[in-house]
């Protein structure tokens, strides 16, 4: 299976590794979306059923123990209005404990049946019981009405708690089972996973050691011997053998150490008979410059033609040489002359020069002052700037600080209408207490005379701020608009500031390009004086150049030339 590997393309031995891995993955993501999807059943199962069950049954018996203090209530009422109010509430919660009802016998499933079946038909004789006491109430014989509540309702009420109760213990239960059996699904499949992971990991690790191990011996290989070609030293040896690319790059190297070796050898012979005067030399194996080689076969041999052509011309220009230093002799001493007056000329240059510099540096001291006023103009309004967005903030600060005041007068709307509630509940308490409540009850009145009073309070406190906060908000439309004017005039003064800064900068080049030209026309002077002195020079050294060119001419009749 290693030899079969090891042919494989190197592309090939990656897909195996990428195939490893996807396939690791694909298990561990079957077995993840597996053990998520039965996790979500029992949570959904948990959340949809158990629990919704659970809360259901703790508000039917918050319910019910309201039921029977309204129907205490309205036996007890001293009052129509009290009565009505105890009547409303009780038939408002009666409509609160069918709706609960029917919304958990959407819920049950057919174990349930049996305790959503007893709390009905408990519900249905505490309704008729409720109702007959009502009507007893309404013939005036209280007494009768009395014992049914303290009767036949008391012993249907306890039978409702315990139905309820049953109802919140069977559920209550369902949801710890649902709950264990999901953590033990969680831990049969973390055990699973963490084995397939690891089976995963070595199978990984073992074609990984084995892939690598394929490439890198090759590659060190050819590493080490692309080192010591670049270090000049060709005698070297490459051993891999294979179908893969690295194979073949290892058979390609090779023949390219055996060509270099073959070529390098031909460049010495045929730089050695160069070096010896022989420009008639030509290669002994032009089948070995191919493709990129060539070239340089091409170019040994136009060097050698050129310096054949170059040695011939040098004999033939040596003659030519001689007859020109003559008249190179003549033309210097004009150029001498010449020179002389040119020097006069550029004197008088460098005067008006210097005149026009001296201008130019002062208009360059004045725009570097005008420049540093601006400096200053422009830093001062961008401190009026910064000092405007902080007023800015401050309006902002005010806005927000009078919408927090706008929530507490809301807080303390709420308070008022709980006192209000709290009130009434208190007065329908003190009417049941009858003589004994009497204080209370003016109490009661007297906190909810407080709650309206605070209510109408919080009213007038909310029509302030909502004043305050248009106020705070044109005022705040008034900043901006000061700020983006402000803002305005602080880029046009940093606009004029760059202007300023520019011509400045201007002035100082123009100053420092007059002194570059003051120094060139003084080298100028100079370079004529020079030349003038070079020229004389020259017609000396033109008769000399005749007698060099003739021994020239000799030196080159020893090379060995092509004609």
């Amino acid at each position: 299976m290693i030899r079969l590997i090891r042919n494989l393309k190197i592309r090939f031995k990656l897909y195996i590794l990428i195939g490893v891995a996807l396939i690791g993955m694909l298990i561990i993501g079957g077995m993840s979306f597996n053990l998520m999807g039965q996790m979500n059943e029992m949570t959904n199962d948990i959340s949809t059923s158990w629990l919704p069950s659970i809360d259901i049954a703790r508000d039917l018996s918050y319910t019910l123990s309201n039921i029977r203090l309204n129907e205490l209530g309205y036996l007890t009422a001293v009052s129509d209005d009290v009565e009505k109010s105890s009547l409303q509430y009780l038939e408002s919660e009666k409509k609160d404990i069918e709706t609960l009802l029917t919304t958990y016998g959407n819920l049950i499933d057919e174990e349930e049946r049996e305790f959503y079946n007893n709390a009905t038909n408990l519900w249905t004789q505490y309704n008729e019981a409720d109702k007959e006491m009502m009507a007893l109430f309404k013939q005036g014989r209280v007494k009768d009405a009395r014992a049914i509540l303290e009767g036949k309702c008391v012993d249907l009420y306890n039978s409702l708690n315990s139905a309820f109760n049953d109802i919140n213990t069977y559920n209550t239960e369902g949801s710890d089972d649902a709950a264990k059996e999901s953590d033990s699904l969680y831990k049969t499949a973390t055990n699973r996973m963490t084995i397939v992971i690891i089976v995963i990991i070595l199978v990984g690790v073992f074609f990984s050691f084995v892939i690598i191990r394929m490439i890198k011996i090759p590659i060190s290989e050819i590493q080490n011997a692309a080192i010591k070609m670049a270090a000049g030293d060709l005698d070297v040896d490459i051993s891999y053998t294979s179908k893969d690319e690295l194979g073949v790059l290892a058979t390609q190297v090779r023949r390219l150490i055996h060509k270099l070796q073959v070529i390098i050898d031909d460049e010495n012979k045929f730089l050695a008979k160069m070096a010896d005067g022989d420009f008639t030399v030509d290669s002994v194996c032009e089948e070995e410059y191919t493709g990129g080689f060539y070239p340089l076969l091409v170019s040994f041999r136009g060097i050698a033609e050129k310096l054949n052509d170059t040695m011939l011309q040098i004999s033939q220009s040596s003659t030519q040489v001689a007859s020109g230093a003559e008249q190179v002799s003549t033309g210097a001493q004009a150029l001498a002359q010449g020179a002389t007056e040119q020097a006069g000329s550029v004197q008088e240059l460098a005067a008006t020069i210097n005149e026009i510099s001296n201008k130019i540096n002062q208009n360059a001291d004045n725009a570097r002052q005008a420049n540093e006023t601006a400096g200053c103009v422009s830093t001062e309004m961008n401190e009026s700037n910064e000092k405007m967005q902080q007023m800015i903030q401050a309006m902002d600060d005010i806005n927000n600080s009078s919408s927090e005041i706008g929530k507490i007068i809301k807080t303390i709307e709420d308070i008022a209408f709980q006192t209000n509630i709290l009130a009434i509940n208190a007065a329908v308490e003190a009417a049941r207490a009858g003589v004994a409540g009497k204080g209370f009850a003016v109490v009661a009145d007297e906190v909810r005379n407080l709650a309206s009073k605070s209510a109408k309070a919080s009213e007038n406190i909310s029509v302030l701020i909502e004043d305050s906060l248009k106020v705070v908000g044109n005022g705040t439309q008034i900043v901006d608009a000061t700020a983006q004017s402000l803002l305005q005039a602080v880029n046009d003064v940093n606009e004029m500031t760059g202007v300023i800064g520019q011509i400045s900068e201007a002035s100082s080049q123009q100053a420092d390009s007059i002194t570059q030209v003051m120094t060139g026309i003084e080298q100028i002077s100079d370079v004529v004086q020079t030349n003038s002195a070079t020229a004389e020079e020259s017609a000396a050294a033109s008769e000399e150049l005749s007698s060099q060119s003739q021994l020239m001419k000799g030196l080159v009749g020893q090379f060995k030339l092509k004609s």
